[in-house]
């Protein structure tokens, strides 16, 4: 074959390959899903199988707010920039 009737068929064949590896994507998550479901529902008969309990779930933990911490003045001397290196001057700004 020549090189343009490949591009053609890859072209053709391009938007059927990604929609079918978007629904076996689709399918996979709601499989996934479906077993996870049946695993949350089955795991207190698994537990009692075992003679074991249920695994109590810890409270999610809340970090507290930080303290805002005030900034600490900057000694200037007078006539100097309001920035050690001064980007202003430097860039054509002033």
């Amino acid at each position: 074959m020549e090189r343009e009737q490949q591009a053609e068929i890859r072209a053709m064949l391009a938007p059927r390959h990604f929609a079918a590896m978007r629904e076996q994507m689709a399918i996979d998550a709601v499989m996934h899903r479906l077993e996870c479901e049946a695993l949350i529902a089955a795991a207190p008969a698994i537990y009692a199988a075992m003679g074991r309990t249920a695994v109590p779930v810890p409270a999610p933990v809340v970090m507290p707010e930080p303290e805002p911490v005030a900034p600490e003045p900057v000694a200037v001397r007078p006539g100097a920039p309001d920035l050690p290196f001064d980007l202003r001057y430097h860039l054509g700004l002033r």
